[in-house]
């Protein structure tokens, strides 16, 4: 038996290296396959200690989710303890996406058992967004202590690790592009036009950035992927928080659609919504015409083709990979997506025609 199961108090272990044995445990068996009495263990524990770590509670929420029943993507990408550990390193979203992504290159470089063409793609992918994002980033310096145990695979698959890390650096990409919109929100609050569009041509090029990470996803190998995706079950993109947080940067949604699956599964978000300023409220406030104003409006509809751009590219991904499986967030899966693929982000009225 793990030695995990010996544990007994906290006091008699420091924080970080209980997370170590345990995510030594999940590196050799797999999350979802942890032994019972090691589960037990540690849920005991973390009950009589929470509290006093936050970097091992949020550690051990993720580990111990399908246990209690709170699984979904939050806890299957240990998003929570993502950004703790940002926090700690003192480091934006953008930086945080691309040690995620110099993480993958870390661990596809010691990959064993993959064919080598395949390997040296995801290598290449990975080193460009890590260059576009962060170039002075040294891939083979990356953070210690809690950075590496913010990846907890359910199975053995050696592709999910990085299927985790793709997903993690996601999240980092859409809290980037929600700041960005928010700061051009307040910036049209102040009238000033010129800092509003460069903050939309900035949000463009991190959109752009975010269709690197799916080139990355499709090297992944169908076979793989449903190998582990039977264990994902209640894990979802459709539960993305930082991703409707976006949506709502850009504009209001219909009623419609805050009413739909899509919001159902971010109550903590949908609860945000009605206090909540946005770009398109602010620009049909401001009612701005002329030759700034239709820089700006140009702008906007880079954003907008972006944002289908990349839906379509994940609609095209994910018919590929799941075909007509249903999704594991308990959604239909690909009708979904495609459903989604008529959704825009902003409305900005009959001011931004006229500009």
């Amino acid at each position: 038996m793990s030695t995990i199961t010996t544990v007994r108090f906290l006091d008699e272990i420091a924080a970080l290296r209980l997370a170590r044995l345990v995510t030594g445990e999940v590196r050799r068996t797999g999350r979802h396959h942890l032994a019972d009495g090691v589960l037990a263990a540690l849920d005991t524990l973390h009950r009589r200690h929470r509290g006093r770590d936050g970097f091992l509670d949020a550690f051990l929420d993720a580990v111990l989710a399908r246990r209690r029943d709170r699984f979904r993507n939050q806890t299957y990408l240990a998003l929570p303890l993502v950004e703790l550990v940002r926090a700690d390193l003192g480091v934006d979203p953008e930086r945080m996406a691309a040690l995620l992504m110099a993480d993958v290159v870390r661990h596809e470089r010691r990959a064993t058992g993959l064919d080598a063409r395949t390997r040296d793609i995801r290598i290449r992918h990975a080193t460009r967004f890590v260059a576009a994002t962060d170039p002075a980033l040294d891939v083979d310096r990356l953070p210690g202590g809690w950075f590496g145990l913010t990846a907890l695979p359910v199975s053995l698959e050696h592709d999910e690790y990085f299927f985790i890390r793709a997903l993690q650096a996601h999240e980092m990409v859409f809290t980037t592009l929600t700041d960005e919109m928010r700061a051009a929100t307040r910036a049209l609050r102040l009238g000033d036009l010129a800092a509003a569009t460069a903050r939309v041509r900035r949000a463009v090029d991190v959109f752009d950035r975010a269709a690197m990470l799916f080139r990355l996803v499709a090297t992944m190998r169908p076979a793989a992927f449903h190998a582990f995706r039977q264990y994902t079950e209640g894990a979802s993109a459709i539960q993305s928080e930082a991703y409707k947080r976006f949506e709502l940067a850009c504009g209001t949604p219909t009623a419609q659609r805050l009413v739909s699956e899509a919001f159902d599964n971010v109550p903590a978000v949908r609860a945000e919504a009605p206090g909540l300023d946005n770009f398109s409220r602010a620009w049909q406030d401001l009612g701005a015409r002329g030759p700034a104003a239709a820089e700006l409006t140009r702008a906007v509809e880079q954003l907008e083709a972006a944002h289908q751009r990349w839906k379509t590219t994940h609609h095209s991904l994910a018919a590929a990979m799941l075909g007509s499986a249903h999704g594991s967030g308990h959604t239909e899966g690909v009708p979904y997506l495609r459903r989604c693929l008529e959704n825009r982000l902003f409305d900005l009225g009959p001011v931004a025609l006229a500009a």
